[in-house]
């Protein structure tokens, strides 16, 4: 789920506006350390809405409910006095401890994370200041960190790699996909309040060094791992022909940040300069980002279509369409890769793109990212991303915590990615050179 253009609403500060222009369809994947591995504090991170003038901004909403099959409304609201206990218990806290108590910021933040693991909802979520500055930095082309994309585990009181990135330093260092983080540097990761802390623990600057404890999903026993730190370089757009003939395109985009929909336009119109067979758009290991921008990408393959519903708790929805023309023909065959790290963003864009029938999805099943977060900056800095939605693809499935399924299923190896051998796409190319 990250940035977008909206004015912001409720408690977005007017004094804020590079937060107030984040909503975030962030995932449990989907956010690098120093957000590279925070594609990992939610992976899919944030998608950005067009308006911030949706529900989600008040601290007193409606909430819709079902009785007998009826939807009523009811307000949601808190008052001074639904704190009382609160206070009291905390003036005790003062007054009788034996000990010495953290300090009071701390147990402000305590408290919210305790009232946020009351929601079911691990995208709902709140950072400390450093941990925010690090989310709003996510849209930058470059982090310092390990370079992989994680999601939380609360079961097994572990961070799961989704993605480690090729060539960088989790990939480097041994890591690989599925691979559950235990403990950091020693502290076990089930004595940590959320993936934002162990987030925290993990980053660090370029050159320093970090000792992951590792858990295998083949059950051997737990190693220790050392990551040497450094700055993660994503590039945005990649591109390149495949094909006895050089003539199928192939788009790679990692992420949807500013910009990234007239990108992967410009990169559409080089290639067809070309007489091409077929195109290839690899969404793998993308964890989301703009919605504005999967709007926009989707435009590039999509003409005159819906992209995503997105649906409200008071009931409404906001619908959202293509915008322009698209830039290749209605005729060329396109095949779209995706795979567990295609979140959010990514899969609004797979979503659109399977149900309009306009490209065939080749890999594995998707990161399954359907919900949306609105971030708020609090006045110390903090950061606060509250669920506010949820979205559907044009067909009105929900891909929440089950993703978009390919029409064919491809799987790939890390044994198969160390010797530089890729299936999926080898799968794609022979689609568009056979047909079959």
């Amino acid at each position: 789920m990250s940035i977008s253009d909206t004015s912001g609403t409720g408690s977005q500060k007017a004094n804020k506006p590079s937060l107030a222009r984040y909503i975030a369809i962030g995932c449990g994947l989907l956010l690098v350390v120093a957000i590279v591995f925070s594609i990992g504090t939610g992976v899919g991170f944030a998608v950005g809405r067009f308006t911030g003038n949706g529900p989600g901004g008040n601290a007193s909403a409606p909430v819709s409910s079902t009785n007998d099959g009826a939807t009523t409304t009811e307000e949601r609201s808190l008052s001074g006095d639904d704190l009382d206990i609160f206070w009291e218990a905390m003036g005790l806290l003062e007054r009788d401890f034996y000990g010495d108590l953290p300090p009071t910021k701390e147990r402000s933040y305590g408290a919210i994370r305790g009232v946020l693991d009351l929601l079911d909802d691990p995208n709902t979520s709140f950072m400390a200041p450093e941990q925010a500055t690090n989310f709003l930095e996510s849209m930058d082309g470059s982090f310092e960190g390990i370079g992989a994309t994680v999601e939380w585990v609360e079961d097994q009181g572990a961070v799961r790699l989704v993605e480690p990135f090729e060539n960088q330093p989790a990939w480097n260092a041994g890591l690989r996909r599925n691979d559950l983080v235990t403990a950091i540097d020693g502290e076990p990761v089930s004595d940590m309040a959320d993936l934002n802390e162990a987030i925290s623990k993990i980053k660090g600057p370029k050159g320093s060094s970090v000792v992951l404890t590792i858990e295998r999903p083949s059950g051997d026993a737990p190693f220790d791992v050392t990551v040497v730190r450094d700055v993660i370089q994503i590039p945005i757009v990649f591109s390149d022909t495949y094909g006895q003939d050089e003539d199928i395109a192939y788009i790679r985009l990692s992420r949807f940040s500013d910009d990234s929909g007239r990108r992967v336009r410009d990169a559409v119109d080089e290639a067809n300069r070309a007489n091409l067979r077929g195109l290839i758009f690899d969404l793998r290991g993308n964890p989301g980002g703009l919605l504005r921008e999967a709007v926009r990408v989707s435009s590039v393959f999509l003409q005159d279509e819906r992209v995503l519903i997105e649906r409200f708790s008071d009931g409404s929805e906001q619908n959202y369409d293509t915008e322009g023309s698209a830039a290749v023909d209605k005729g060329l065959p396109i095949v779209l890769l995706v795979d567990g790290g295609s979140a959010s963003a990514s899969e609004i864009v797979a979503g659109a793109l399977q149900d309009a029938g306009r490209a065939v999805l080749i890999g594995t099943t998707t990161f399954g990212k359907g919900s949306v977060q609105l971030p708020h900056t609090l006045s110390d800095g903090s950061l606060m991303r509250v669920t506010i939605a949820r979205w559907y693809t044009p067909a009105d499935r929900s891909i929440d915590k089950t993703g978009l399924d390919p029409d064919i299923a491809v799987e790939i190896t890390n044994e198969q990615i160390e010797a530089d051998e890729d299936p999926q796409l080898d799968r794609a190319i022979e689609l568009l050179e056979t047909g079959q």
